[in-house]
């Protein structure tokens, strides 16, 4: 199992930190998601077939900005 942080922008409130967790948790070989809105940091356990790209495509495709 792997745990990563994604830095993230645009989340400013619990309901987008609920939706976001919501559908991280769905995804197959995720397993914890804990997001921080204050840094916007959100930290991850995952397994295969999860991977930290299609975790950030999803987190894109909500609408926030993935930050390197």
């Amino acid at each position: 199992m792997q745990q990563k942080i994604v830095y993230t922008a645009g989340i400013e409130t619990q309901e987008q930190s609920e939706a976001i967790k919501n559908l991280l948790t769905e995804m197959i070989g995720v397993y914890q998601v804990d997001i921080d809105i204050n840094s916007g940091n959100i930290t991850i356990e995952f397994e295969t077939p999860a991977n930290l790209n299609s975790i950030e495509k999803e987190i894109y495709d909500a609408g926030y900005k993935v930050l390197y």
